[in-house]
């Protein structure tokens, strides 16, 4: 008589069902779930789950395989479809990442909150009126994508009230690297075309300080979202979106955008003291006499013959500084600590 599998039946039947967090799925059940839909994570905000599946943007809930593992957006999944009109999806699996954007609270701590999973590219965009700040916020989200496996673009927004000089001075810098950088006016349209040209055919994620026009821009590439905009006061801006999500830009045949909370800080407690260089690609194109030079002094760096910005090896030796716990946190000139910010 052929063996029941019970763990398949509870699996498949009763979506209450959380196994044990030791208990290994049968081969039968694994099969079971691996002929599952796979779909694409498009938001998750308080435990609820939208997946795009063949097309379709659907709700759906977690399975009992899912037991003590959460998805984030951009995640591929496999879902189980509904079988009929009051039935949910579930998600039953998620399956390895190809690339994963991540941040921490602050420098001090280690454990990571992943912002977006399977993106492209992080498009960081920065207020024209507050470069010296924001540049300092877009070095620390760099090195998380160059880490994650991450394309990044520099985007500088409030174009119609920057000095020109400084933008140009900031392009130079980061262009020098190698990063594509953009200009953009969310109040006056320029250099929209660009960006959306820059959305075709991959997915990104949005991102920036509290209040640099972040939500304006996306309001442009995804007009039915309608977010509320926020500016850059005192102590930074007001946060204006609360959970992460995917949506079209509208216009491309294909791309998608991911809009996250505007964050006052980008923690890099996740990194590892011997892989910081690494994440500044002018530091790791040196060619130093040892893989893991730190370039504070070592025998063997060529850091004395190179030509690097100021500002980005300024920018280094604070963060490798920071990840060593010499510092304490990083306060940028608006003031803000970690403690008010709020997580993707």
């Amino acid at each position: 008589m052929p063996r029941i599998d019970v763990e398949l039946l509870e699996e498949e039947w009763d979506e209450d069902f959380r196994p044990p967090r030791d208990k290994q799925y049968s081969v039968a059940a694994n099969e079971r779930i691996e002929q599952d839909e796979p779909a694409r994570v498009v938001a998750v905000d308080r435990g609820r789950v939208t997946v795009l599946l063949d097309g379709e943007v659907l709700e759906a809930t977690y399975a009992g395989s899912m037991r003590g593992v959460r998805v984030v957006v951009g995640d591929d999944v496999r879902v189980r479809p509904p079988r009929h009109e009051t039935d949910t999806p579930r998600v039953t699996a998620v399956l390895d990442r190809r690339s994963v954007l991540q941040r921490t609270g602050d420098d001090a701590v280690d454990e990571a909150r992943v912002v977006a999973a399977n993106v492209d590219q992080v498009v960081v965009v920065l207020a024209g009126d507050h470069l010296a700040a924001g540049a300092r916020f877009l070095d620390r989200v760099l090195v998380a994508a160059e880490l994650g496996g991450v394309d990044a673009v520099v985007c500088i927004n409030k174009l119609d009230v920057a000095d020109p000089d400084e933008v140009a001075d900031v392009r130079r810098r980061y262009e020098d690297i190698g990063y594509a950088t953009l200009v953009t006016s969310a109040a006056t349209g320029e250099g929209l075309d660009r960006l959306r040209w820059q959305l075709e055919g991959v997915w990104s994620v949005l991102t920036g300080h509290s209040g640099v026009g972040k939500s304006s821009l996306y309001n442009h590439l995804v007009p039915h979202a309608d977010q509320e905009v926020a500016e850059i006061g005192r102590r930074g801006g007001r946060h204006t979106t609360v959970a992460s999500r995917a949506e079209p830009v509208a216009g491309l045949e294909d791309g998608w955008v991911v809009d996250t909370p505007g964050v006052r800080s980008f923690g890099l407690g996740f990194v590892a003291e011997e892989d910081l260089a690494g994440a500044f690609p002018e530091l790791r194109r040196l060619g130093c006499e040892h893989d893991d030079c730190r370039h504070d002094g070592e025998p063997g760096c060529r850091l004395a013959t190179a030509t690097i910005s100021d500002e980005r090896l300024a920018t280094y030796r604070r963060l490798l500084s920071s990840i060593r716990g010499d510092d304490a946190w990083e306060r940028d000139e608006w003031g803000s600590d970690p403690d008010e910010e709020d997580a993707p």
